[in-house]
């Protein structure tokens, strides 16, 4: 889950920006203020996630604030005046949101903040000794052996479990689920669902309660069981923190 503040002169810009965080559940406010010295005293004391931030304050314009921090990434400038666009995007902040800010588009800019904190982390690896796993395929003992670098994700399908891989499509194996996931390393795989367990370095970014998960064709969506929603969220907020 990403930790967000709003810096804003305006209370009822304030007031929107948090309702929006409170429908989307990888979002946690953790402070807001119409005050821009103290909402920059609060990034220096805890170093927040994501900045929702309004370029055109009386006391300290929004630019002036970047220019007071180390990353300017986390930020997300908010504003009333489309032509601040330019300077916004000169100052290398994370994206640009003009007033009267639709959810639409509010959401695309914060998934394109956990986007970006999960490609940016180091993508974990199995280690040498566990690189791959075998699999029974057939009542008559038959095995296979998978790369675990091969593997999209992993579906429970009624009397089977589905592997879906990257070099062969869809495999099925004849193994509980459970012994799936004791043979998935964490946190190369994570399972969100009780159904789904999903390869981390195939995550794109996060849709309301559906991760979203990349192949070389095609984007799909998997659900978050709500049993397995804040272990996924407190990952993701770990990796986005080791950046």
């Amino acid at each position: 889950m990403l930790s967000c503040i709003i810096i804003d002169d305006e209370t009822h810009a304030i007031e929107l920006i948090k309702t929006y965080i409170g429908r989307v559940p990888y979002l946690n406010l953790a402070f807001y203020t119409t005050d821009p010295i103290e909402g920059l005293n609060y990034i220096n004391s805890y170093n927040p996630d994501l900045i929702f931030l309004d370029i055109h304050m009386d006391e300290l314009s929004g630019p002036q604030v970047v220019k007071m921090l180390k990353d300017k990434s986390k930020v997300i400038f908010t504003t009333a005046y489309s032509d601040y666009a330019i300077e916004a995007f000169e100052e290398g902040v994370l994206d640009y949101l003009l007033k009267p800010i639709s959810f639409e588009r509010f959401m695309k800019a914060t998934q394109k903040a956990v986007s970006e904190n999960i490609q940016a982390a180091p993508i974990p690896s199995a280690s040498p000794e566990k690189s791959s796993i075998f699999i029974k395929v057939e009542n008559k003992g038959k095995m296979l052996r998978i790369k675990l670098e091969d593997i999209i994700h992993v579906e429970g399908m009624r009397n089977y479990i589905g592997f879906h891989t990257q070099s062969s499509g869809l495999i099925l194996g004849l193994l509980t689920f459970k012994e799936v996931e004791e043979a998935l390393p964490e946190p190369q795989f994570i399972r969100i669902h009780k159904s789904h367990i999903i390869a981390f370095d195939r995550i794109v970014g996060i849709d309301g309660n559906e991760v979203v998960i990349r192949t070389d064709k095609k984007e799909t969506k998997i659900p978050i069981g709500i049993t397995y929603k804040d272990k996924f969220l407190s990952m993701i907020n770990e990796v986005g923190r080791k950046q």
